[in-house]
């Protein structure tokens, strides 16, 4: 697909608002739906719930191999005119950028790789294997879409998973996990004049905080690809009113993991290290749920899929990276079984942020990249 299809497709895509909360994916994927259905190409939609939906393009080949091409179709909520220059969905050329909410997360990604097996199907070649290209809703907040597709589909039929995520197109083998707690304190309220009557659930969260950020270097580990662990407190509500005790108080705490951390353990340690509080304070009553589990993801880069990568891009097996954020791929990955490479134009330091933007060169070039990893994975067949 050349500059003239490719960058006004782009810009289509960033004008539609997917922003989720609430989502809407399903808007985007009747967009997509009717651009194949332009090019004489079937895809199929299925709905999740009002307004949102994935859809999914199957390349049917020998079958011999199955690959997946995927990528998500909401984005965060938009920069307001205070914070950005551009318009969120305004998909403004300046330069060789693009600027827009979801350009380089990851629209632009999404884009190229439904280009790249637009591409193929065009061009009349004939894969040695199925290429499926799903796109999916949901990934910002609690990937429903590539939950539901898991739950609907056999995944152990795929034989490798191709994330469109930014990676400022180099060659990603894996992403930390994630797991999202939020620890609720209750106390006891009372009049402010009368703090002795009551059970500061705030000021006792304080001193969770501290145990939590005491004993996180106990929870410490470091890969050598994926990178190190963190723990952050990111949110934190409590109290009615000035002049009322608190008698309760909730933080969310965002925990990133790379192995060998396991999710369950990390869990019981620190439910562990709170009735440290309890101790003091045998009135204080706690409660921790889990908001949100994700696993790392990593691949060797021996695989054929990331070797391949590797020799389309020219970039070193020595030179392979993980990225910090998670992605579909840690509820696609079929319990540790299936490859997965990491790979998108867009700058994962530019996600989420003020005045969005890819480079359009490395947009277009990553079409390129898809369309080659597809042929020399898959292989093709002679007509």
């Amino acid at each position: 697909m050349g500059r003239a299809i490719a960058i006004p497709f782009l810009q289509r895509l960033i004008a539609v608002n997917t922003c989720n909360p609430p989502g809407n994916e399903h808007r985007l994927s009747l967009v997509l739906q009717d651009f194949l259905q332009e090019l004489g190409m079937t895809s199929s939609i299925s709905s999740l719930e009002k307004g949102r939906s994935n859809l999914e393009l199957v390349l049917t080949g020998s079958g011999r191999k199955r690959l997946m091409f995927c990528g998500h179709l909401d984005t965060v909520s938009p920069w307001t005119s205070a914070a950005g220059a551009y318009d969120p969905h305004g998909a403004v050329i300046d330069g060789n950028r693009m600027y827009g909410r979801g350009t380089s997360d990851m629209k632009s990604g999404l884009a190229a790789m439904l280009l790249a097996a637009a591409s193929l199907h065009q061009e009349g070649i004939q894969l040695d294997g199925d290429l499926i290209f799903l796109a999916t809703a949901g990934e910002e907040v609690d990937s429903c879409g590539a939950r539901i597709y898991a739950e609907h589909n056999n995944l152990h039929d795929l034989d490798g998973l191709v994330i469109g995520e930014p990676t400022s197109s180099k060659v990603a083998v894996g992403h930390k996990g994630a797991l999202w707690l939020r620890i609720s304190l209750f106390g006891r309220s009372a009049h402010g004049s009368m703090p002795h009557l009551g059970l500061n659930a705030v000021e006792g969260m304080t001193e969770i905080m501290a145990i939590l950020h005491r004993h996180s270097l106990e929870w410490k580990a470091v890969d050598p690809v994926l990178g190190t662990s963190s723990l952050s407190v990111n949110r934190i509500e409590g109290g009615i009113q000035t002049n009322v005790i608190p008698d309760r108080c909730a933080i969310d705490v965002d925990i990133r993991t790379v192995p060998p951390l396991d999710h369950a353990q990390l869990l019981a340690q620190i439910e562990l290290k709170l009735q440290d509080i309890q101790q003091l304070h045998p009135e204080y009553r706690f409660q921790v749920e889990s908001v949100l589990d994700r696993s790392s993801v990593y691949t060797d880069p021996t695989q054929l899929l990331i070797r391949t990568a590797l020799d389309i891009s020219g970039e070193a097996a020595e030179q392979v990276q993980g990225v910090s954020y998670y992605t579909d791929g840690s509820v696609l990955h079929d319990h540790g079984r299936l490859p997965i490479l990491i790979y998108g134009p867009g700058d994962q330091r530019l996600a989420h942020q003020p005045d969005e933007w890819v480079d359009i060169e490395a947009y277009l070039q990553s079409i390129s990249f898809y369309r080659e990893l597809a042929i020399r994975f898959l292989g093709t067949i002679e007509p």
